[in-house]
């Protein structure tokens, strides 16, 4: 069995935002899972609607890197409740979003695969501080084989070189790098409400 949220949908890209691209897989990751709920997304000064998030949130005096307050400002920027986060989702909550159609952005902590990521000051391996957004799983709920996410900086197992569409990770590197990374148990999520509920 495989599940797959996101399945004919376009994925976002980070990295043509107007507002710092490497930085922005918060709000890109965010309206992405919006977008695959049919949310419609209110106008702004930006042509794309990652760039009035993250735009919304500084102006608004919000952090979009402290995730309780990108999603609480992504509400107020939507004017209604659409998603809420925990640093405690049970990873067999997670699934059951999954399953109800419904996609979880998650964090995480991504050494870089297949080669580890480099810093270019230091030399040392530098891990990427990062967030995805879950969009599906194969195989048994209460033992996948692997899990589906859209990255917005790229293709994950491919050092985030080209796209970042319907990336199939196996399952214990999900379990290794969504934080808390390791926790077998629970992880960081944002989930969201669907529209009309």
């Amino acid at each position: 069995m495989e599940i797959n949220v996101s399945r004919g949908k376009a994925n976002f890209s980070q990295r043509n935002n107007e507002l710092k691209p490497f930085e922005s897989c918060n709000v890109t990751a965010m309206v992405m899972a919006l977008s695959y709920m049919d949310y419609v997304f209110p106008p702004g000064s930006f042509e794309q609607p990652e760039d009035n998030l993250r735009d919304f949130i500084v102006n608004a005096g919000g952090n979009p890197e402290n995730h309780y307050q990108l999603s609480a400002y992504t509400n107020r920027w939507m004017g209604k409740q659409v998603t809420h986060f925990s640093t405690e989702r049970s990873i067999a909550g997670i699934f059951g979003e999954l399953s109800a159609n419904r996609p979880v952005v998650l964090s995480g902590t991504f050494p870089g695969h297949p080669a580890l990521n480099v810093s270019r000051k230091t030399g040392k391996p530098e891990p990427l501080w990062h967030i995805v957004c879950l969009t599906g799983f194969g195989g048994n709920d209460n033992n996948p084989d692997y899990v589906i996410w859209d990255d917005p900086y790229g293709d994950t197992l491919n050092n985030w070189r080209g796209s970042g569409n319907d990336i199939k990770i196996p399952y214990p590197l999900f379990i290794e790098w969504i934080k808390p990374c390791g926790n077998t148990r629970y992880k960081w999520g944002h989930f969201f409400v669907k529209e009309g509920i």
